[in-house]
């Protein structure tokens, strides 16, 4: 993201970036998620294939691009299709959540695990569920203290059995245990009415970023829809930078230059 931020500082005009793709080991593929920086390196989680199980990966972002399986199974037993990862600010504990996308998109078996969220501590290797009861867990943020976890639920879009309205495309907010890290006192913190919320961020004032399918929506921290960054286009994630709110859409990406900064930013 620092060619981002560059090329905006050089010009007043439109910004066209060349993007390079290393060259990643074979044990990194259907990256979904990512976050970072996680001691200097940067997390992936993958959808996986049907033989290649789903994995929390960590990867060198500098030459030689070497990647490390951190955790590929849960009691034994295959993640479904991992699909978005956040570090619990202020630890090295990481969280992740398993929805069956993989399954419904024809490249993973049947699911062997409901779709959940997880608790993972490389420190000790204790893997454990901290949330339940989703359709599809997707995305997941926490607040800048670390006491509110937010995880979407993508439920109402079902892949290829289209849209069902009468499914979860909600953004949920729970407490986070200061003991134990579970997700405690479950609520709705926003409805979307436009497709459901994929990937979410948070900003420093506590507003809460989700990808739609038109675009980025904008909740302030009572739950309330403030403003879009209308796209017409699936927008699945954003990441802030220095620059503003980078938007990725399925073939582009957009680059939001506004005075809201994240609770961490893109390098």
């Amino acid at each position: 993201m620092t060619e981002v931020d560059a090329a905006l500082a050089s010009t007043t005009g439109d910004v066209n970036i060349q993007v390079q793709t290393p060259h990643l080991p074979d044990t990194l593929q259907m990256v979904n998620g990512g976050t970072g920086p996680y001691k200097g390196d940067l997390l992936f989680v993958t959808t996986g294939r049907a033989l290649l199980p789903p994995s929390v990966v960590r990867v060198n972002p500098n030459p030689p691009y070497n990647a490390t399986v951190l955790l590929d199974n849960f009691l034994g037993r295959q993640f479904n299709s991992l699909n978005d990862v956040k570090i619990l600010p202020g630890t090295d504990i990481i969280f992740f959540t398993d929805p069956a996308y993989g399954w419904l998109n024809g490249v993973r078996p049947d699911p062997k695990l409901p779709s959940q969220v997880y608790r993972f501590d490389p420190s000790t290797g204790q893997v454990r569920v901290v949330a339940d009861q989703f359709v599809l867990s997707n995305g997941i943020a926490f607040s800048a203290d670390g006491k509110s976890a937010f995880v979407t639920d993508t439920g109402a879009f079902e892949v290829h059995y289209g849209i069902n309205q009468t499914l979860p495309a909600t953004i949920y907010q729970f407490d986070v245990d200061p003991r134990t890290q579970s997700f405690m006192n479950r609520r709705v913190f926003a409805y979307a009415e436009s497709n459901a919320p994929d990937g979410i961020q948070l900003d420093t004032m506590g507003n809460v970023y989700g990808g739609c399918n038109d675009g980025v929506h904008v909740w302030n921290p009572e739950g309330t829809l403030i403003g879009k960054f209308y796209l017409n286009r699936t927008t699945p994630q954003m990441i802030f930078t220095k620059s503003g709110l980078v938007i990725l859409e399925a073939t582009n990406m957009y680059v939001a230059n506004i005075q809201a900064r994240g609770l961490t930013l893109a390098t």
